[in-house]
């Protein structure tokens, strides 16, 4: 898996699914916000882009990638890495203020309280997945 950070969202499926959203519901205001000579952060930029509708497509994405392994599959069959990919995408647009349906909030907690990645960073891991779940719980 392509780990590189202790956040949900800092792996490689929950990075490009949260790309996916931002850019099909955005499209080119998306792409000339990343263009390098915008003055705004990656995180001012998904500040200000982010709704119920990336977070929506967002997951959509997350789901594509999970039936490409495994077509109709329900989320409860999917493997640990997509679980984590969709938990990184409710958090993050948690993080970001996005109202968070209760059906992806209580599935996130879950699979965050079940998780069972062996991580690098264990210790940080365990202590940012337990700010994930309380920010979750509070939203």
């Amino acid at each position: 898996m392509g780990y590189w950070g202790v956040k949900s969202y800092e792996n490689d499926l929950a990075d490009e699914a949260l790309d996916a959203g931002f850019d099909r519901v955005h499209g080119e205001i998306y792409d000339e916000l990343m263009d390098d000579r915008n003055p705004l952060t990656f995180e001012q930029v998904q500040a200000k882009l982010a709704n119920a509708e990336t977070l929506a497509t967002a997951i959509a994405a997350v789901r594509e990638s999970a039936e490409q392994e495994q077509p109709d599959a329900p989320p409860e069959s999917w493997d640990e890495e997509t679980r984590l990919a969709l938990a990184g995408v409710v958090v993050r647009h948690a993080e970001l203020g996005v109202p968070i349906p209760d059906e992806w909030k209580s599935r996130a907690i879950e699979w965050l309280e079940n998780e069972e990645i062996e991580w690098d960073e264990a210790t940080v891991r365990g202590l940012r997945r337990q700010k994930e779940i309380a920010l979750l719980r509070n939203v």
